[in-house]
Parts: structure tokens; sequence; C-alpha cells
């Protein structure tokens, strides 16, 4: 099987697993211990959802796409903070061209130790 996660990248699926990671790392800062993070699966650490392939699906748009511009609930909007900033860092200009995987979103949120 060839799998290439480009054509799925930003989709539901990845706005649930990256929302519930950034909420793990948060959580394990609470304590000043350092800590590692592994992820068996992980594929690369960005994405350009402007690419012909994740373009040849746009399943993105009904991921991240929409969540970007949602106007969510305070309770929700706490909840995905970690991950939404994270993405936004990444897009200065506003819009969501440019998507973190697994490795890039842990590794923006980790801290020194």
């Amino acid at each position: 099987m060839n799998y290439r996660h480009i054509y799925h990248a930003g989709n539901f699926a990845d706005v649930l697993k990256h929302a519930v990671l950034a909420r793990l790392v948060r959580y394990l800062q609470n304590k000043d211990k350092a800590f590692r993070v592994l992820d068996t699966h992980a594929g690369i650490g960005l994405y350009d959802l402007s690419s012909e392939e994740a373009q040849k699906t746009g399943e993105w748009q009904t991921g991240i796409g929409k969540l970007m511009d949602a106007d969510l609930p305070a309770p929700i909007a706490g909840l995905l903070e970690p991950y939404l900033s994270a993405v936004r860092e990444l897009n200065p200009d506003g819009g969501v061209q440019f998507y973190p995987g697994s490795p890039k979103l842990a590794r923006m949120l980790f801290r020194p130790q």
C-alpha cells in the first residue's frame, strides 16, 4: 500500500488527533519535570495545503479549514487554544496554507527541558 498523508493532512481526523496531542503536551507540562513524546506513526513535520496533492482531495477544507474560521464558544476555544495557536503561528498572514504534522506540533509546544 502506498499512503501519502499529504492527501489527508488537516482533515477532521487530523484535527481530532492533533487537538488531543496538544492538550496532552500541555497537561504534561503541569509538572516541571522533563518528558518525551514518541509518535510511532508520525508523518512529516509540515504540510503545504496549497500543494497539488492536498488540493486534489481538499479534505483539509472540512477539517482545519472550517475550524480556523469558526466562531467557537469560549470553553471549546480554550480547549483548542494550544492547537489552533500553533496552526496560526505557521500562518501569520491568516488562512491556513501550512499545517503541522504531529512531530512539528509537539515540537512547537515543547519547553526547554
